[in-house]
């Protein structure tokens, strides 16, 4: 077989992968080829996310790419491909005492971005809406603009942009190798045939560190951690207009989904990169968490669950930009649960560094030596 020629290889078709494909193109890149190793795009964790832009965040740096990405998303560049749904449902963000400061300070730093931000009394939040009316909190964060959207249809957004632009999608393509030489990137070795690369991007989700290693890339730690989401049936008692309510204290959160709720305990457990089983523990553990934020809340019918992998680096931050060992490697990775929030800012910001821009401390992966 033989090689075929890019100038980009990007090793994924998740958000972290899709995103920046869309950005390159958009800025004027040719000769992309995505590879991904499942049958289709998204299959692991940017198909298996709540789908919310929630843009109140502890870290400012994600904080900013979230609050782009909504802004992204809300008024596409001209000639999107498709329309992507956007339902501002709004986000509550509950707390008590002990991260009373904490979601204060969050909420005015969103201020400073723009977004139309409250802060709610005990009082306010429990009699927002009926099943958090016995909450035990000191308050809520409030921002309107938060909400739901299509995943699939932003996926496939990007995607296509992409493709419009000459890129190649190739699925079923597990990266076996990639060829470096006197630290240059030379290509990528999967099952589906050489790709001959100048550029080799690593948005690999779980497997960004596997991925790395083959290159010979900075040494650089990612810890995949699985984490569960419940959906009930249709539910009459559910309105639709429901906001995304987050208890902080209690680590659970609920939204409206297809006419009932989707609920998740925020759990996480390491494991390496795979298609994460579910396990029974999680439902137990479901309960257990709104049992002890909402004594009241009404006993549920579960109708499906499912798990995806979360990836985190040593820090906590994301990795994007040049490897500062291996000349024509670049990272995207390390999203940490923000894909689908941050993924419009997150590609901007790799086109934007692969093009020449300079670093972004931040999330610079030269912090890792």
């Amino acid at each position: 077989m033989q090689p075929e020629e890019a100038r980009y290889v990007i090793i994924g078709a998740g958000f972290a992968g899709a995103a920046t494909a869309c950005h390159l193109a958009l800025q004027g890149a040719r000769q992309m080829v995505i590879v991904e190793q499942e049958a289709v795009a998204g299959f692991h964790s940017s198909g298996r996310n709540a789908g919310f832009i929630r843009q109140v965040l502890s870290e400012p740096s994600v904080a900013d790419l979230a609050a782009e990405s909504a802004e992204f998303i809300r008024n596409p560049p001209p000639g999107w491909p498709l329309p992507v749904s956007y339902d501002a449902i709004g986000c509550m963000i509950l707390g008590r005492a002990e991260q009373w400061d904490a979601l204060r300070r969050d909420a005015e730093l969103a201020r400073g971005r723009g977004l139309d931000v409250e802060c709610w009394s005990p009082e306010k939040t429990r009699a927002a809406m009926p099943l958090i009316e016995d909450a035990d909190v000191d308050g809520a964060v409030w921002c309107a603009s938060d909400g739901v959207i299509d995943i699939n249809a932003l996926l496939s957004g990007y995607l296509k942009t992409a493709q419009s632009a000459g890129a190649a999608v190739r699925y079923d393509a597990t990266v076996e190798g990639i060829q470096v030489r006197d630290g240059r990137i030379q290509g990528v070795a999967t099952t589906q045939g050489f790709f001959d690369a100048d550029v080799v991007v690593n948005a690999a989700g779980p497997w960004a560190g596997p991925v790395g290693i083959m290159a010979g890339a900075a040494p650089i730690a990612f810890h995949p951690r699985r984490r569960h989401l419940f959906v009930t049936p249709p539910l009459d008692w559910v309105k639709p207009d429901w906001p995304f309510v987050l208890n902080v204290s209690d680590e659970v959160y609920f939204q409206p989904s297809s006419g009932g709720l989707m609920l998740c305990a925020m759990d996480e457990d390491e494991l390496p990169p795979c298609d994460p089983p579910t396990r029974p523990e999680a439902l137990e553990l479901l309960a257990e968490r709104l049992a002890a934020a909402y004594p009241n809340f009404p006993d549920v019918p579960i109708g499906r669950s499912w798990a995806g992998l979360r990836t985190f680096t040593d820090d906590n931050r994301f990795v994007i930009g040049w490897d500062p060992r291996v000349e024509g490697f670049f990272w995207v990775a390390g999203l940490g649960g923000h894909g689908v929030t941050t993924s419009a800012a997150v590609g901007s910001l790799a086109a934007r560094l692969l093009f020449g821009a300079d670093a972004d401390p931040n999330f610079s992966p030269a912090r890792f030596g």
